[in-house]
């Protein structure tokens, strides 16, 4: 990386805590070979009263925003994109012209996950499990892209009531009907359940129609216990990695007006790196 002190501009991610993040290795490879001066690093912060201000002191073009802040960070900003206002969440921003712009790139990486790939046939049921960020974004994409019979499984139901009540005719449990689930036509995780360190997500998928995507947003590890099961059953099936690249892309472009390739050698990299965490 060479630097040009008169037109270097940071990029980076805030959260807590960003070991397991593999955003710089991601926009660091895109920063290298569209040879744009900047740099992506992690800001593992405890707090983000003093962000805007540093912001323009570091002279920072861009950031990722992560768990526990994606909410948080909007009072913080100058202004917020529409679609992250609905969802009360923002997970990318921009500084342009002085100004701290917010967007949610989760939404149309979700987007570009599914369908880039599978023929999701929307007329069928949709269960979404959990009711984080992810899942409001999740469930924005699904019935503004025309899925109207969506129910949000989550323990907690006032957490998936809150998302819920937004969007008419979608429902809320914590328990799946099972009659219903046999017929849906897309089954997402957007819980934690299944990544290293958890407990994986105990859903049952035999009987399920083979139209059926099984999409779980985790990618580390990139094949859970769900996906091996979508497997087994011989269903398609999406993994967490398509969203999370598809979502850098996004923010990438916001930043630097480049919609960065995916190419097989990133691929293969970010693949190697997941294996070590």
């Amino acid at each position: 990386m060479i630097i040009n002190n008169n037109t270097f501009r940071l990029v980076g991610i805030v959260g807590n805590p960003l070991t397991q993040s593999m955003s710089p290795i991601l926009h660091n490879y895109w920063l290298n070979k569209y040879r744009i001066n900047s740099y992506y690093v992690t800001f593992p912060l405890q707090s983000l009263v003093n962000l805007k201000s540093s912001i323009k002191a570091m002279n920072i073009i861009g950031l990722n925003i992560t768990i526990p802040y994606k909410k948080k960070i909007i009072r913080y900003l100058d202004a917020v994109d529409k679609q992250a206002i609905k969802i009360e969440a923002v997970n990318t921003l921009i500084n342009k012209s002085g100004k701290i712009i917010g967007y949610n790139t989760d939404i149309e990486g979700f987007g570009r996950g599914l369908t880039k790939k599978n023929k999701w046939i929307k007329n069928r049921p949709t269960f979404v499990f959990g009711s984080g960020g992810a899942a409001e974004a999740i469930v924005s994409y699904i019935y503004s892209a025309g899925s109207k019979n969506i129910t949000i499984i989550n323990r907690t139901i006032g957490n998936a009531k809150n998302i819920a009540r937004k969007y008419k005719g979608v429902r809320f449990s914590n328990k799946v009907n099972k009659k219903e689930f046999i017929e849906a036509g897309l089954v997402i995780n957007t819980t934690s359940l299944g990544m290293i360190g958890y407990p994986d997500l105990n859903i049952e998928l035999k009987g399920l129609n083979k139209n059926a995507i099984i999409y779980d947003i985790v990618y580390n590890p990139i094949e859970t216990k769900l996906i091996k099961k979508a497997k087994q059953q011989g269903l398609n099936y999406i993994t967490g990695l398509d969203m999370f690249i598809e979502q850098a892309r996004k923010s990438f472009e916001i930043w630097f007006n480049i919609n960065p390739a995916l190419d097989i050698k990133l691929l293969n990299i970010i693949k190697r790196e997941i294996k070590k965490k």
